[in-house]
C-alpha cells in the first residue's frame, strides 16, 4: 500500500472602496470628499510535511490476543520515509500497522486547520476491494508515549474520494493526487495554526484476495479554517 503527501498553497487579493464626491453646492475651488478606505484579504497558506513511518518501531502487527508480536513491514517501508507497506499478509485476517503517518502542518489561519484523507483508488491488485472495507485509520502517538493500539482498537474507514483523482492513481507507482469541487467531512481538525497528527492504520484482507502485491493510495488535504 502507499502513502504520499503534498502541500497545499492558496492565496487571494481583493481590494478597494474608494469614492470622491463633490458637493455643487460648494464654491467652484472647493471640493468634498469621502475617506478612502482600502482592504485586502489574503486566504491562509498552509504547508504540509507527511511522513509515513515515522518513529521506530512501525509496521504490521497481527491481530492477535494476549502479547502483541514485533511489527514487521515489507521492503518499501524505510523509517521516515518509504511507503506504508504491509508485507506478507494473510486473506481474511486483520492487521495494525503502527506509526504509519505523521502530518506536520505549518498555517497561516489562526483558526486551525482541517484535514482531509482519502482513498484515490480502490484496493487493487489481482482482484479489487473496496478501500472502504480494507483500509481504516485510528489516532496514534509520536512515540512518547508508546502506541497503545492493537489490530482489535477501534478505527474507521477510509472512504473513496469524493473528488477527481489523477491519472496516477491508477498504477502503483503514481503520484497521485485528488482535485476537489468540494470538500468531504474532515478525518481530523486543529483549532490552532500548527498542528501535528499521527495515524495508524488497520487492514482487513478480504478472504476473497488471491496471491500478489495489492496497493492503494491514501491522499491527504489540509486547508486553513
Amino acid at each position: 500500500m502507499t502513502t504520499r503527501g503534498g502541500w497545499t498553497l492558496a492565496a487571494a487579493l481583493c481590494a478597494v472602496a474608494l469614492s470622491f464626491l463633490t458637493d455643487p453646492r460648494a464654491q467652484a475651488q472647493t471640493t468634498a470628499t469621502q475617506q478612502i478606505t482600502v482592504k485586502w484579504h489574503a486566504l491562509p497558506l498552509v504547508n504540509i510535511t507527511l511522513t509515513p513511518n515515522y518513529v521506530s518501531g512501525f509496521g504490521q502487527v497481527p491481530a492477535v490476543i494476549g502479547v502483541q508480536p514485533a511489527p514487521t513491514h515489507g521492503p518499501g517501508a524505510v523509517l521516515g520515509g518509504g511507503t506504508v507497506d504491509f508485507g506478507n499478509v494473510l486473506a481474511g485476517s486483520n492487521y495494525l500497522y503502527k506509526y504509519a503517518v505523521h502530518i506536520n502542518v505549518t498555517s497561516s489561519d489562526p483558526n486551525g486547520v482541517n484535514v482531509y484523507g482519502e482513498g484515490a483508488a480502490q484496493f487493487t491488485g489481482p482482484s479489487s476491494f473496496p478501500i472502504n472495507s480494507t483500509i481504516y485509520y485510528l489516532t496514534s502517538t509520536s512515540g512518547a508515549p508508546p502506541d497503545p493500539n492493537t489490530g482489535f482498537s477501534a478505527s474507521v474507514p477510509f472512504q473513496p474520494t469524493v473528488g477527481t483523482p489523477s491519472a496516477g492513481c491508477s498504477i502503483q507507482a503514481g503520484p497521485c493526487s485528488i482535485v476537489y469541487g468540494s470538500y468531504p467531512t474532515p478525518i481530523s481538525q486543529s483549532s490552532t495554526a500548527n498542528s501535528d497528527f499521527y495515524y495508524d492504520y488497520q487492514l482487513h484482507v478480504p478472504g476473497a484476495a488471491s496471491s500478489g502485491d495489492y496497493f492503494t493510495w491514501i491522499v491527504y488535504t489540509v486547508i486553513g479554517k
